[in-house]
């Protein structure tokens, strides 16, 4: 009789294996936070979101960006394991990602492989049906990734540009689904935001991974030694800069600049980032950085009351 095959061991090729746990965990549900940023166009549209006087379709925008963030969350996840599935060889290598899902055989190859075509179509669809348009912001956003999976993330810089444009696609189809045309402050300040989250999960990682940094991914070492603390810095006065500008000259915003309120969390929130890149031991999980650090969490929640009173007393 033959060996008994294992669903946790990768050589066994069980190839319906599927541990509902493990599956979760391959869609990555902590990444989903940064679907969120569909809501942003909304929050800070004051003109339309904000009006006391136009109510009526407040409950619509906000169930289509609903749709449009859970449309997000489906086609992320798809890309996830797309990302995954090819690197499943390469993973089995390396200490950690080893134990990932694929990887160590608890989700086999074909059950990925359906459920990433469930989710993505799931994903497109919803993005069509909510606004046609959303189906290009869609496309864009899983042909960037495909494109990052294939190869892209061993190219310096462009891995890092093409993590950004997520972040960036996520807000401009927010606007799209509403129909809003937010400052373009607002892009600015996302991107600058995001490449400075992007930059410094390379920072940690090139400080984590020590000597062994291009065995872990060979792109490492194109940002090791001080290229990759000066693009961290560059990033950092970039966001502070962009979102200062945004309070400031955004039309849609309190004309009063009350905004600027709200620059001494985000500063604080830019430093105490800078920190924990420097000193935490989960630097390479930004989402995984960021909730479990009680000061940051405040902050955060702070930068939301504030805005949100700003907001509300500008009306």
């Amino acid at each position: 009789m033959g060996a008994t095959k294992k669903i946790g061991d990768p050589n066994s090729q069980g190839a319906l294996a599927l541990d509902p746990i493990a599956l979760l965990k391959a869609l990555r549900p902590l990444q989903w936070v940064k679907n969120g940023l569909v809501f942003l166009p909304f929050v800070f549209a004051v003109d339309l979101a904000w009006s006391t006087d136009d109510l009526g379709p407040v409950p619509e925008l906000l169930l289509k960006l609903v749709f449009v963030a859970l449309a997000f969350c489906a086609l992320s996840s798809a890309i996830y394991l797309f990302n995954d599935l090819m690197d499943r060889s390469g993973d089995r290598l390396h200490p950690v990602k080893k134990n990932r899902p694929i990887a160590s055989g608890k989700v086999g190859v074909p059950v990925a492989v359906a459920v990433m075509i469930m989710l993505a179509t799931a994903g497109l669809v919803v993005m069509v049906l909510v606004e046609p348009f959303l189906g290009l912001a869609g496309g864009l956003y899983a042909g960037i990734n495909v494109g990052y999976s294939l190869g892209i993330k061993q190219v310096v810089l462009l891995d890092a540009f093409a993590v950004t444009s997520g972040y960036v696609i996520r807000a401009a189809a927010g606007a799209v689904a509403i129909d809003v045309t937010p400052s373009p402050w607002l892009y600015a300040t996302t991107g600058a935001g995001a490449l400075f989250i992007v930059l410094g999960r390379r920072f940690a990682e090139v400080r984590l991974a020590g000597d062994s940094a291009e065995e872990q991914r060979s792109v490492l070492k194109d940002y090791a030694g001080p290229f990759i603390s000066q693009l961290l810095m560059l990033s950092a006065a970039a966001a502070w800069l962009s979102y200062t500008l945004y309070t400031v000259e955004a039309t849609n915003l309190p004309e009063n600049n009350t905004m600027l309120f709200t620059l001494p969390l985000v500063t604080f929130g830019l430093f105490r980032y800078l920190y924990l890149l420097n000193n935490s031991e989960q630097a390479e999980a930004p989402e995984q950085l960021i909730v479990r650090d009680l000061p940051l969490v405040l902050s955060i929640i702070s930068w939301v009351a504030v805005s949100t009173l700003v907001l509300l007393l500008s009306n």
